[in-house]
């Protein structure tokens, strides 16, 4: 039991020297930098289980199906570029936020700016690192991320459809982080992949506008369903996927939860809009699984749809404790 103990002993102490490093050098306050609720709250916990599924579903349109290691990279990459963005998002609106949504981390002082703009930092640091590994053309889609991502925080979003376009971007540039890892030159699928996912989050996102105002426009909650109805003309007969195989029945499923969705904006009166965006952003499980089972479904292409089907209730239990928009 000796050793055992003096282990424990050293681990202890070696961690209680760390903690006093960082508040000592940082200067940040204890429930700042330890509080998981406060760090799931700025990386939108609901949203983080939509994000893999780009670079996966990217990667499996590139390599016809077949799925390998290297996939780790992109969606690694993918997590932290959208973490980054997330954190400066809202850094940028912390004025803003101090006005509208004051119960939010960083305007309730929950959260440190100092802190969260180096933990930003370093994710970008990392994402185009990791991207950097997976090769030269991944590489070049992840700097075009960052930059997407830094223009919507910074100036873009208050554009309202440009900013809506650049947002649905970073998603589209996210799956194609996936397609340039699997091949250098992705097929041309893949790029109508990342535009259907572009329109659909350029939509959702026009929607979210709205979300600190007393309603929202009919045509914006109409807008989300039309990239998904297009998706499904250009991906029926695509890769060998015709209505035989589960690729098109599943985007047709996507498209079905989309518009039940939206119908329950349009009928009920004045519907709480954030817990809606969360709803349509989940859709894009649903998308992402469809994507995976585009051409004849192999097992590790099947398995990957299920498992992004099976987030989506682990998504929605989380996002009844945490903001999604």
């Amino acid at each position: 039991m000796a050793p055992t103990s003096a282990r424990n002993g050293h681990w202890e102490f070696v961690w209680s020297r760390a903690r006093f490093f960082l508040h000592s050098t940082l200067h940040i306050q204890h429930s700042t930098f330890w509080s998981l609720k406060i760090w799931l709250q700025l990386f939108r916990a609901p949203n983080l289980f939509t994000v893999p599924g780009d670079p996966l579903a990217g990667f499996l349109l590139a390599s016809g199906g077949q799925l390998g290691a290297r996939v780790l990279l992109p969606i690694a990459a993918g997590l932290a570029l959208y973490g980054a963005g997330l954190l400066l998002n809202d850094l940028f609106d912390l004025e803003e936020d101090r006005i509208e949504r004051p119960e939010r981390p960083l305007p309730s002082g929950g959260a440190e700016p100092r802190v969260v703009r180096c933990v930003a930092i370093v994710l970008l640091v990392v994402g185009n690192a990791l991207a950097l590994f997976a090769g030269v053309h991944t590489l070049l889609v992840a700097l075009g991320l960052t930059g997407a991502v830094l223009a919507y925080d910074a100036w873009a979003k208050r554009v309202p459809l440009l900013g809506a376009l650049v947002m649905g971007l970073c998603r589209g540039l996210s799956l194609l982080l996936g397609a340039t890892a699997a091949a250098g030159a992705p097929p041309r699928l893949v790029f109508v992949a990342a535009a259907i996912t572009t329109l659909y989050i350029a939509a959702v996102t026009n929607l979210a506008r709205y979300e600190t105002r007393a309603g929202a426009p009919l045509w914006a909650g109409l807008l989300p369903p039309v990239p998904l109805a297009a998706g499904i003309a250009a991906f029926v007969g695509r890769g060998g996927s015709g209505w035989q195989y589960p690729g098109p029945a599943t985007f047709a499923l996507a498209l079905a939860f989309v518009v039940l969705e939206v119908a329950r904006l349009c009928w009920r009166p004045a519907p709480p809009l954030p817990p809606a965006i969360g709803s349509l952003i989940r859709a894009l499980l649903f998308l992402q699984a469809a994507y995976c089972l585009t051409f004849r479904p192999s097992a590790p292409a099947f398995v990957c749809a299920l498992l992004l089907i099976a987030l989506w209730p682990v998504s929605y239990s989380v996002s009844r404790r945490f903001y999604a928009s």
